[in-house]
């Protein structure tokens, strides 16, 4: 029937009924898309009749290339090329919304699967989640507590004239406590160029930090750990939920990491007391107290916001911090970039689909930790992710990738949290037009899409990233249907990812399946 425009099932009333019980309401889209392709198509034959005339002039069996190049001397055709380019984006276009329609039908006529009542299917048994998945809800809530702690520290009074940014590295790691990575500036009024520094913060939750190290706390800043009375009552118990408690319950593969060595000395300084801390923190003549693994630590910041943490800082050195991170002088002589920045440049040969892979998996591990937090708004995108340029190494930039700069200013109306510098009343618009279910994963998938494609997607163009997104990927079909599944939020679990069963989800059909397609590179390259 194709190939053959007169067949007569062409006029088959049967076929016809056929079609209009599968497709139903959506037939009309079809007979549209269908009358798109043929209008598109009646058009290149138009333009393509203005090459008729090379017919003419062509000899016997001669290919049309070496007529072109015979008689182009002496034979001129006019002809708009940008007409060509415009009919040839429509015709794919057209043949993506094809492929959706069919998608879509094929999706609505499986049969439904029976579900099993009264005995637990095998396929269903919950199994138990990576350690590193658990620790996601603690590092969520301490990177929060870190955040409250350097506001605060720099909304004093002796910190109101300077300017102070605050970068945290996608790199974490968590098992008792939490550690992260931070980059910090400051510039002052007289300052011209600020400076960087790097610092590895290993934050703890106060309850569970032992009275030794309490026992030297400043005393307007001392807890009362003392036991209760009888004339006085009983502490309560604090209430944690299931996902918390697993964080710490569960340890990592970092227990034998040095950072887990880590100890406070008794004559840390509490920075919330100093005048300016970041004068601590940049000082080299100060005698730090030393661990046993050398290891300097600086001092510590408290925070009683939402959940008291204590937060130990350490100087950058090796055996401490990520080494991605701190190998070389990266704060000082790396140049600051955006990820959209680095993602308009063509593809460097340098970089590899395991590197594209890599940080695909990196980003969106980094949502499922710090969502919901001051480092990671809901309208988020590739221009709050930045990276410092290391000699024109692209796969050891990636690896500096972190979140944009939390930016204090000594005015307390012009304190803010500066993790987007786009407007958010055009996805606000996409939100209620579009139906996007949640402005956080469909930014994430947004990001998936650019990296998979290695070119910036715009997100506010909603209809053209889900048709791109439906096209074929560079990554591979399995790279593609995450991403689709990423944009529309489609994971059965609804669309607040505040919710466990979401995170779950998401890092079941994300993560694993990125860890998944990362590990058979591997050992493609392993077996050749």
């Amino acid at each position: 029937m194709v190939d053959d425009s007169t067949h007569k099932k062409w006029h088959s009333t049967r076929l016809d009924e056929a079609l209009r019980d599968s497709l139903g309401e959506n037939r009309s889209v079809l007979e549209d898309v269908a009358e798109d392709i043929t209008n598109t198509v009646k058009d290149i034959d138009i333009g393509l009749e203005r090459f008729d005339c090379l017919e003419d002039v062509r000899g016997k069996d001669e290919h049309i290339k070496d007529t072109v190049k015979r008689v182009r001397s002496s034979l001129k055709i006019a002809f708009d090329k940008s007409e060509f380019d415009q009919w040839i984006a429509d015709l794919r276009s057209a043949n993506t919304d094809l492929q959706l329609l069919r998608e879509q039908v094929t999706e609505l006529t499986k049969p439904k699967t029976t579900a099993c009542v009264g005995v637990r299917c095998s396929k269903f048994a919950k199994t138990p989640l990576p350690s590193d998945f658990c620790s996601y809800g603690v590092t969520r809530r301490a990177s929060r507590a870190l955040h409250d702690a350097l506001w605060t520290a720099w909304s004093t009074g002796d910190a109101t004239h300077f300017r102070h940014g605050a970068r945290l590295f996608l790199e974490t790691k968590a098992a008792e406590s939490v550690y992260l990575n931070l980059a910090i500036s400051c510039l002052g009024e007289n300052i011209i160029q600020q400076s960087m520094i790097k610092i590895h913060v290993k934050s703890q939750v106060l309850d569970w930090i032992g009275t030794d190290s309490m026992s030297t706390r400043q005393t307007h800043h001392a807890l009362d750990r003392k036991e209760p009375t009888a004339s006085e009552p009983k502490r309560r118990r604090v209430v944690r939920f299931l996902d918390d408690v697993e964080a710490f319950e569960r340890p990592t593969a970092l227990e034998n990491s040095p950072a887990i060595e880590l100890t406070l000395h008794a004559a840390t300084l509490d920075l919330q007391a100093s005048q300016h801390f970041c004068s601590r923190l940049t000082s080299k003549h100060l005698h730090h107290p030393q661990t046993a693994s050398g290891t300097r630590c600086v001092g510590f910041l408290d925070t009683c916001t939402h959940e008291r943490f204590r937060h130990e800082f350490f100087h950058c050195r090796d055996g401490v911090c990520t080494p991605a991170i701190c190998q070389g002088v990266v704060c000082e002589t790396g140049t600051l970039k955006r990820l959209d920045h680095v993602l308009i440049q063509p593809r460097s040969d340098e970089l590899s689909v395991q590197h594209q892979l890599q940080l695909a998996f990196r980003i969106a591990s980094a949502v499922l930790k710090f969502n919901s937090t001051p480092w990671l708004g809901e309208y988020w995108g590739l221009h709050d992710l930045h990276l410092f340029e290391r000699d024109s190494d692209l796969p050891a930039s990636l690896q500096t990738i972190h979140l944009g700069a939390t930016k204090v200013t000594g005015n307390p109306s012009l304190m803010q949290v500066d993790v987007s510098d786009g407007t958010t009343s055009a996805l606000e618009d996409a939100k209620l037009i579009h139906g996007i279910q949640n402005p956080t994963m469909y930014n994430l998938g947004i990001v998936l899409l650019s990296i998979g494609r290695w070119s910036p997607v715009d997100p506010y163009d909603v209809l053209k990233a889900r048709r791109v997104a439906s096209q074929t990927c560079p990554l591979g079909p399995r790279y593609r249907e995450l991403t689709r599944k990423v944009l529309d939020c489609d994971f059965g679990y609804g669309k607040d990812l505040k919710k466990p069963k979401l995170q779950e989800a998401v890092y079941k059909d994300v993560l694993l399946e990125l860890e998944s397609m990362i590990s058979a590179l591997s050992f493609d390259e392993e077996t050749q």
